[in-house]
């Protein structure tokens, strides 16, 4: 009975110096942050939208890229210059494009759940460079990343006003 009395006391003086009920500055952020939100809602309001235009462009460009095999031109830039193009076969992915997860759930003894790194396909850990991967129209496979390295991916030869070299045949 005395522990008990003695835990309850404890409990009250510790409830007492919580201020129960009144809010943190977090609390008064998060307040200040909804009224800001709703005064831009109702002085600018959203507007109806019926034409969806970036959702047409997707689609657009999934379809127009969805085929088993597209030439394409692919030009390699590194630092703004345009070095080269590729004739390629299909869509460059990324480096950092994966086909199993990179990421595993496992969970403690206690049920709690941490997340791991996955091995990947081939078994090793770790990150790519970024950058891109391609096949070339003769079917060499090419990686092009590093610093400044960016690219240019198009269904149709570009003209940018000069000689572009091909880089491969």
């Amino acid at each position: 009975m005395k522990k008990t009395l003695v835990l309850v006391v404890l409990l009250g003086v510790f409830l007492m110096g919580c201020k129960i009920g009144e809010p943190t500055g977090r609390d008064i952020a998060i307040q200040q942050q909804k009224a800001m939100s709703k005064e831009a809602s109702v002085s600018v309001p959203i507007p109806s939208v019926s034409n969806f235009q970036e959702k047409k462009t997707i689609s657009k460009w999934i379809q127009r890229w969805d085929k088993a095999s597209i030439p394409a031109y692919l030009y390699i830039i590194s630092f703004g210059k345009v070095l080269g193009y590729y004739v390629v076969d299909g869509k460059p992915a990324a480096t950092t494009s994966y086909l199993m997860p990179e990421d595993n759930i496992e969970y403690s003894g206690g049920g709690t759940p941490f997340v791991v790194s996955a091995p990947d396909i081939d078994g090793t850990y770790g990150t790519n460079n970024p950058g891109i991967r391609f096949f070339t129209a003769e079917g060499a496979a090419v990686e092009w990343a590093g610093d400044g390295a960016t690219y240019l991916y198009s269904d149709v030869p570009i003209n940018f006003g000069y000689e572009v070299p091909r880089l491969s045949k």
